[in-house]
């Protein structure tokens, strides 16, 4: 969909307004972006995701034509909006990250990227942002990658060693940026001085609450379904029956007190919260992280885990975890001795925090996976769920993902990793 809108003979002092995106707001970005000499000429609304791409919001851009020192050019951003959805409890939840995400790139990413170029390294690897509000209904207005030749990889797919080679080194330079900011105060933790950096899906509100604690028990009761109908998993169907009176605190994963795996996490690194761009060849040479709508105060072994567990097939993940964590180990040490720190554990002590993490891993992919691996068609839609949709969603979705190719080299062999770490006993 695309409707254009020319300010060519509007009345002055009117306002304009497209899908919720104002003629100010288009405008505020531009002279961001450009400079104050640039002219918006029009604009035009172009939507480009499709259903399962998002989950959280409205996501589409804008394509602007402006003038320029005489001369007619275009550009275009992205656009990030709050949406209003039938269930009360995602609505709060919405409310609470979108504004976490604006707080990111309005305080925090201006800091961390100081961090980095005084330590003489490259900016964080996320997209420029040029207009926020968290009035009313919260907007952001962030670069275009695609012109920068940025790409989704395919959500079902699992990621292969050289794209997950390139996350493993941004996410340490995200988490090694943090460090360096947190080291300018060392006894004033980030979470004091950013108090969203505590919030998460569980503690927006209550009713938000609830509505996690509902998606998570009809995930696993799914989750049971389906191993009770393959066989062989009696024991990971034990260990879920467990888990699943405690997954909630499980994910929300509070902070107990001083740790030296402490950063600022991006909160959700899974293959759609990502681009990639490719060289002539193909071969992937950079990536950009997105949405950072859950970015948190926590354990580095939480994003670590989320990642391995949400966007790596068994076989990926199994055959090459020591190397991503030396990759990720490796990039993180380049970034704390650039910064004149050092690392504040060992590689071996990386690897077991990040094994005492994996019932974390364990939960958000528990979360994920079932919507990751669904069909187009069966993606969950929360613009069109109330909260009693929930469970009815999760029961209709069961023998879809019963019959799904990437149900085991996704979900069924993770079970089989924990069997064989001795977290499924």
């Amino acid at each position: 969909m695309s409707q254009a809108l020319s300010l060519s003979g509007q009345p002055e002092g009117e306002a304009v307004e497209l899908h919720g995106i104002t003629e100010d707001q288009v405008r505020a970005a531009l002279l961001a972006d450009k400079g104050s000499s640039a002219k918006l000429v029009s604009w035009s609304v172009a939507d480009f995701t499709k259903k399962g791409d998002n989950y959280v919001g409205v996501i589409t851009s804008v394509q602007v034509i402006f003038t320029l020192d005489g001369k007619e050019q275009t550009s275009s951003y992205v656009i990030k909006m709050s949406t209003e959805y039938p269930s009360g409890g995602f609505n709060d939840i919405v409310k609470a990250i979108t504004v976490v995400e604006i707080k990111f790139f309005q305080q925090l990413a201006p800091k961390l990227n100081s961090e980095l170029v005084a330590a003489g390294q490259p900016d964080l690897r996320v997209p420029r942002c040029f207009f926020t509000s968290a009035e009313g209904r919260r907007i952001l207005f962030l670069e275009d990658l695609r012109s920068r030749g940025f790409k989704l990889y395919p959500r079902h797919k699992s990621q292969d060693v050289a794209h997950a080679s390139l996350v493993m080194q941004e996410v340490a330079r995200f988490h090694g940026a943090s460090l360096l900011l947190q080291a300018r105060t060392p006894h004033n933790p980030l979470h004091h001085q950013y108090p969203h950096l505590t919030t998460n899906w569980f503690n927006a509100s209550e009713d938000g609450h609830e509505f996690c604690k509902e998606f998570l028990r009809g995930t696993i009761d799914s989750i049971i379904l389906i191993l009770e109908t393959v066989g062989g998993y009696s024991a990971a169907i034990r260990w879920l029956q467990d888990l699943k009176p405690r997954l909630a605190v499980v994910m929300e994963d509070e902070l107990k007190g001083p740790s030296p795996f402490t950063v600022l996490c991006h909160g959700d690194v899974w293959t759609n919260n990502m681009l990639f761009r490719y060289d002539e060849s193909g071969k992937p040479v950079e990536v950009m992280l997105l949405d950072h709508q859950l970015t948190r105060v926590r354990s580095l072994a939480t994003d670590l885990n989320c990642f391995f567990f949400t966007s790596l097939e068994g076989s990926v993940r199994r055959n090459n975890t020591n190397t991503f964590l030396d990759i990720y180990y490796n990039a993180l040490s380049k970034v704390l001795e650039a910064g004149h720190l050092s690392v504040p554990f060992t590689r071996q002590e990386l690897v077991q925090e990040y094994r005492h993490k994996h019932t974390f891993g364990a939960a958000r992919s528990i979360w994920s996976i079932p919507t990751i691996i669904a069909e187009e068609t069966n993606t969950t839609d929360f613009h069109e769920m109330p909260d009693e949709e929930v469970k009815n969603f999760m029961e209709r979705q069961d023998n879809t993902l019963l019959h799904n190719p990437l149900l085991r080299p996704r979900l069924l062999c993770m079970f089989d990793e924990f069997k064989e770490c001795g977290l499924i006993k």
